[in-house]
């Protein structure tokens, strides 16, 4: 993403927003229904139930304003509370990274990224997953711009970058043991299925 591929958006999928729209109102439908058949004074339903319909609102607005956007200046991402504005020298590295959570839950994606700033802190660019675009081509994409943006006096910390190192080793080891851990209990299921037909 040279300077003349900028500015670039990334946002949420219109048919992710239906989805998440259609999911949000069933949780406020069934939240409103479960408060009409308890024993709550009148005025206590009314109150919980403006709240509830706030707080799935919000959301409902939040996650369509969340994105992640490049430009000149640097990489801007907007997030449920608030935003970050990370200037093309401040950053300290892009990268793509597997989702820790993606085995937990549906519909996750498998590879998000994150953009460190001068501290080593990680900043997740949100809608740069593989369930929204193709997540190589745009950290290659954002890289070329932040070395070509960055400045010709533009040094790595040294410091930074092992915090970095040392921070994605301890998460690989962590997915490592993970992985292994699931293995080893669908070997055990396994055995004791096989043991339990056998016998």
């Amino acid at each position: 993403m040279s300077a003349d591929r900028l500015p670039r958006d990334y946002r949420i999928r219109p048919a992710r927003v239906t989805g998440n729209y259609t999911a949000m109102g069933l949780g406020a439908a069934s939240s409103l229904l479960s408060l009409s058949m308890e024993d709550f004074p009148g005025r206590l339903k009314l109150l919980f139930g403006a709240l509830m319909l706030a707080l799935f609102g919000w959301l409902a607005y939040a996650s369509k304003r969340c994105a992640t956007s490049a430009d000149l200046k640097g990489i801007r991402v907007r997030r449920l509370r608030g935003s970050r504005r990370l200037a093309w020298e401040d950053i300290q590295g892009i990268r793509a990274v597997p989702n820790p959570v993606a085995a937990k839950a549906a519909h996750q994606p498998n590879v998000i990224s994150y953009a460190y700033d001068r501290a080593g802190r990680r900043v997740q660019l949100m809608y740069v997953d593989d369930n929204h675009v193709d997540v190589g081509h745009e950290i290659g994409l954002m890289r070329a711009a932040w070395e070509e943006l960055r400045g010709e006096g533009w040094e790595p910390d040294p410091e930074v970058l092992r915090r970095i190192e040392r921070r994605h080793g301890r998460e690989g080891r962590m997915l490592a043991r993970v992985l292994w851990g699931l293995g080893a209990v669908v070997a055990i299921f396994v055995v004791v299925m096989i043991r339990a037909a056998v016998d």
